[in-house]
């Protein structure tokens, strides 16, 4: 059998487009969207922080804005020294931690949290986040999602860094 020149362009064009839907098709079978969305992260895997701003219970706040490749500072009735490594490690911990997920709705009483909004990259929407130290844990109210996350109470210092967490 013998094809002219744009036959045998049409063949190679419709045998690359069945080979992205095989592609396209075996990719969605072995791998859900469900199971790759990861509810147990804080923030989404692979995201940027530009701003994040600490709302305390006493009505002082401090905010990071990313300029550049460095970290602008702002306090409103907090003194607060932190380098740009310590600012770096602030935000990679927020960008790497995990919790598990709370079944049922938590009733904090009596103890007010601290507001964290955070603007990612390529997300219009601001995160907000309400975080309640306890005892033995930190609880975190994601608003987006509507859940509850529990961490190791350890985390409360790499999340918050600065002193009197949710008092």
């Amino acid at each position: 059998m013998k094809l002219s020149k744009t036959a045998w362009n049409n063949v190679i064009i419709f045998s690359v487009m069945i080979i992205i839907l095989l592609i396209n098709a075996t990719n969605n079978r072995l791998f859900p969207a469900d199971e790759r969305e990861d509810n147990g992260r804080v923030l989404p895997e692979h995201s940027v922080i530009l701003a994040l701003t600490m709302a305390f219970p006493d009505k002082s706040t401090v905010m990071f804005e990313r300029i550049g490749r460095a970290w602008k500072m702002t306090s409103q009735g907090r003194v607060i020294d932190s380098s740009n490594q310590q600012i770096e490690q602030l935000m990679f911990a927020w960008q790497q931690s995990s919790g598990l997920v709370q079944a049922a709705d938590i009733v904090i009483d009596g103890q007010e949290g601290t507001q964290i909004e955070l603007s990612l990259a390529g997300i219009e929407q601001e995160q907000v986040f309400t975080l309640y130290s306890l005892a033995d844990q930190l609880l975190i109210f994601n608003h987006q999602k509507n859940i509850w996350l529990a961490l190791p109470s350890a985390l409360s210092r790499q999340l918050m860094p600065v002193s009197d967490i949710g008092s």
